[in-house]
């Protein structure tokens, strides 16, 4: 029984030893094939501060908190915009004006220059017309008054004859008669020509005013111009305050996830005063501090395992995107002083930057730290 219970045991040391062996063997293996390190954070290149731009005013709405997944263009946050909004109304209103006076002296201007030159034309027929009746008066006068002459001599010799007894005073008062009808018909005559000029000078007046109405078309047509060129004003305004409004709404540049709030509803805020930090998943990376006697085969395009704290149960993977050229040391706030001789020898540590190949990238949060095995390259 003894000498059984002592080969048992014998071979349990054995299997122990063996067991002990192999682990040792898997270990060294897997060190020389491997470099492993905690020293492992999760960074983002595109952590991005989102704010309201050239606009302040008190923050009313926040759509988001840290951690929430955002779309690009989604909508983050609102700043009170009554201001804003009565301002692009005010130059609405400017604006439609504008085009009722715009749309009035165009009215006038085509009404004008279409009745101006109908209105000349028919001015014009009168002003002939008139000169045409005006020569015929000239003309009847001109023959009244030599049948006047001719009466008022045969008057005369009516006259000597009546006082010899040849004519009867019959005869007499018939051309006396003829004479006083011949003047009232000159008379008549020289009215209806001065008549037909003070038509003539009227026709004239409002020749010179249809004429003249040109240049309110000139005038209307300048005012006109005026008008488009405050309208063009107004609309820049108006597109300005447009914007200006619209910056009131803050949206997502990009998809990611809410890394960071930094203000609450009823805040004030100024221009360009960061709201949200948002994190671009596509721009996480592993930046591993691997110690300098582990560098051995770490190469571009090494792959490599990631564990995350956070997460024991997710797999993740990539592969080295790049070996920066200096150790962290380098940029330490107080640098090591090796002027007066430190000879103290320490690993330096070297930053390591691996590009995430697979995993569950929305699970990502910067600051995460972990595992990381790198494959050698031999």
């Amino acid at each position: 029984m003894f000498q059984n219970k002592k080969k048992i045991g014998f071979f349990v040391l054995i299997a122990l030893a063996i067991f002990f062996l192999s682990w040792l063997a898997y270990f060294l293996w897997h060190r020389y094939h491997y470099a492993v390190t905690d020293a492992v954070f999760v960074q983002a290149d595109n952590l991005i501060y989102v704010s309201f731009p050239k606009v302040n005013g008190r923050l009313v709405k926040l759509y988001k908190n840290e951690g929430d997944l955002v779309k690009k263009d989604e909508i983050l946050a609102e700043l009170e915009s009554i201001d804003y909004a009565l301002k692009v109304s005010q130059l609405e209103k400017a604006l439609a004006e504008i085009e009722n006076q715009k749309n009035a002296l165009g009215f006038n201007i085509a009404k004008l220059e279409k009745e101006i030159p109908l209105k000349v034309e028919q001015l014009t027929k009168t002003k002939d017309r008139l000169k045409e009746e005006e020569r015929a008066q000239l003309y009847n006068m001109e023959k009244l008054k030599v049948r006047l002459a001719q009466v008022k001599r045969d008057k005369e010799r009516y006259e000597k004859l009546y006082k010899d007894g040849l004519i009867s005073a019959h005869d007499l008062e018939e051309i006396q008669t003829q004479e006083k009808e011949l003047e009232h018909q000159i008379s008549a005559t020289e009215a209806q020509f001065l008549a037909i000029k003070r038509q003539q000078e009227e026709v004239e007046k409002n020749i010179a005013l249809a004429l003249n109405e040109k240049n309110t078309v000139l005038a209307y047509k300048s005012f006109l111009s005026s008008l488009e060129a405050k309208k063009k004003n107004i609309e820049k305004q108006k597109e300005e305050a447009e914007i200006y409004h619209s910056y009131t709404k803050l949206y997502s540049p990009v998809d990611g996830i809410i890394a960071k709030k930094f203000h609450s509803e009823g805040d004030v805020l100024g221009p360009g005063e960061p709201v949200y930090a948002i994190v671009d998943p596509n721009s996480f990376y592993v930046l591993v501090l691997l110690e300098e006697t582990k560098l051995r085969g770490v190469k571009k395009g090494s792959p490599a395992k990631i564990k995350l704290d956070a997460y024991p149960d997710e797999k993740f993977e990539g592969v080295v995107d790049e070996v920066l050229p200096a150790s962290a040391a380098t940029f330490a706030l107080v640098p090591r002083d090796i002027s007066a001789g430190e000879f103290t020898k320490l690993a330096q540590r070297i930053y390591v930057k691996i590009k995430i190949t697979k995993g569950n990238k929305s699970l990502l949060r910067v600051g995460l730290g972990g595992e990381v095995e790198i494959k050698r390259i031999f």
